[in-house]
């Protein structure tokens, strides 16, 4: 492992990603693709603000953008295959991968990505040491179905030298907390940079501490600032849905097959009118409106669109949707 410098001795921003797994690895390569770009485009609350439309540029001075990483793993073979994927990707960044030293990666750092297991989120967090490492930092959290108190918990037993607290002391930990706690997120389409991420904060959290995180996610993609009782349901909306549009396009790509294509070029036809579809619903079109200009009087399309509501593809989304915001919302309590 690469000797790791302290508190006191670390270079100034320095992002420590606490697992590096689907989600935390697709951050990581799409930080560092963004890194060759001399500016990325900053954008908050989904609106992308361009170098004119800026009108206080320097409400974006205090921001301190990291300049080295350090993306810690558990497994040596993690380690490996991640070194592996490091050294063919261009990239401007300093990066470290830490194995099984997440408290002196931690205290090395100015800001922390939490991107562990929902269930392992006791483990991570109450290992000996952690607390005292995120002392007066930024942790931004990317653990699905984990909400920011029950982050809060976990650091303030920490406080205490028995398994338990009582009522008043919990509340004596939080009122003394220090770290800024944010949660976030993305989708793995982070990795492309065309991740859409949702972000609520604690009441702690400074107005520089929430501009850094909206350029941290803005270099992959979007960025919205949310409720903290929206976010189950923006976990499902923004996170899952990658998965439903890919079975979409897979079952395209069934028929498509059936009817005699290649499989590979149905897949980038199929992939492509998608992407289409979408841009045009994000430059204003509605949803409706894009549907009713292909679907012809007598034509092809109408007749496809019967087929799909007949089979109740609507309703059967709608349901999908629901299904995963409620299975969301539970992942919090898995914890080991």
């Amino acid at each position: 492992m690469a000797q790791l410098n302290g508190v006191n001795g670390s270079p100034p921003n320095t992002l420590t990603i606490l697992g590096c797994g689907n989600l935390g690895s697709a951050i990581l390569f799409g930080l560092l693709a963004s890194s060759i770009e001399e500016k990325p485009k900053s954008v908050s609350n989904g609106v992308v603000l361009n170098e004119s439309d800026d009108e206080n540029p320097e409400d974006h001075e205090d921001i301190q953008k990291p300049c080295r990483i350090l993306a810690c793993v558990r497994t040596e073979q993690s380690a490996e295959g991640l070194i592996k994927q490091l050294a063919t990707f261009e990239h401007a960044l300093s990066v470290k991968v830490i194995q099984g030293d997440n408290v002196r990666a931690v205290q090395a750092a100015d800001t922390v990505l939490l991107g562990c297991q929902p269930q392992d989120l006791e483990s991570c967090l109450g290992a000996p040491g952690m607390k005292g490492a995120l002392r007066g930092k930024l942790l931004i959290s990317i653990l699905a179905g984990v909400t920011i108190p029950q982050i809060e918990q976990v650091l303030a037993r920490g406080e205490t030298t028995g398994p338990a607290m009582t009522n008043g002391a919990a509340t004596m930990a939080a009122n003394d907390r220090t770290t800024s706690i944010v949660r976030a997120m993305p989708n793995t389409a982070s990795f492309v940079r065309a991740s859409t991420t949702v972000i609520t904060a604690c009441s702690i959290a400074s107005p520089s501490a929430l501009r850094l995180v909206d350029w941290l996610f803005s270099c992959i993609g979007t960025v919205t600032h949310i409720t903290a009782a929206q976010f189950d349901a923006c976990t499902a909306l923004c996170g899952s849905t990658p998965a439903f549009f890919a079975l979409f396009i897979e079952s395209l790509l069934d028929g498509a097959v059936a009817l005699g294509l290649k499989r590979s070029e149905a897949q980038v036809m199929a992939a492509q009118t998608m992407k289409g579809a979408a841009t045009l619903i994000l430059a204003g079109e509605h949803p409706e409106m894009v549907k009713e200009k292909v679907a012809t009087p007598g034509g092809s399309t109408i007749q496809g669109l019967l087929e799909l509501e007949r089979k109740a593809l609507r309703g059967n989304v709608a349901d999908a949707l629901i299904r995963c915001t409620s299975a969301a919302s539970t992942l919090g309590s898995k914890q080991a």
